[in-house]
């Protein structure tokens, strides 16, 4: 997870966690990596801290994607697991550095032209009706699949 208080992290999770409602699985465990390398760094440590091969996370959702490749450079590097094998690692945003051949990082990519012309629509609307209701738009990312992850 991001920070706490960013409404960012809160819709990430609350879709993730939908998610996984739907797909009937249950979160295992949690951590907070505050958005920053170091914070991700730690979370990572913590969330595999005392957990034995056969009882480790298989798989882990991280709320962007330079904590997804902070988390990756722990699991490989300080704890010796294999990404995809013994871990598959998810990020979030595409940031040009999730497709480096080294971390080959599956993420859902943030659809930025369309949030933009949601956007530009929205405050159109408002200038031409100021007295319109705020409205609230989801707009989905597509799953960029790469390395990081297995299908079973």
């Amino acid at each position: 997870a991001g920070w706490e208080g960013a409404s960012t992290q809160r819709d990430r999770e609350a879709g993730f966690v939908q998610g996984l409602h739907e797909a009937g699985i249950t979160l295992q465990t949690r951590e907070v990596g505050n958005f920053t390398t170091h914070g991700a760094q730690i979370a990572a440590r913590a969330m595999f801290k005392d957990t034995g091969a056969d009882n480790h996370p298989t798989a882990v959702f991280v709320a962007n994607d330079h904590m997804a490749l902070a988390v990756m450079d722990v699991l490989r590097f300080d704890l010796g697991m294999r990404v995809p094998q013994d871990v598959a690692v998810v990020g979030y945003d595409d940031v040009p550095a999730a497709a480096w051949p080294t971390y080959d990082l599956t993420t859902v990519r943030q659809p930025a032209n369309r949030m933009v012309a949601q956007t530009v629509e929205i405050l159109l609307e408002k200038i031409e009706n100021p007295k319109a209701k705020p409205r609230r738009v989801e707009i989905d990312g597509p799953l960029i699949e790469r390395g990081s992850t297995r299908r079973t």
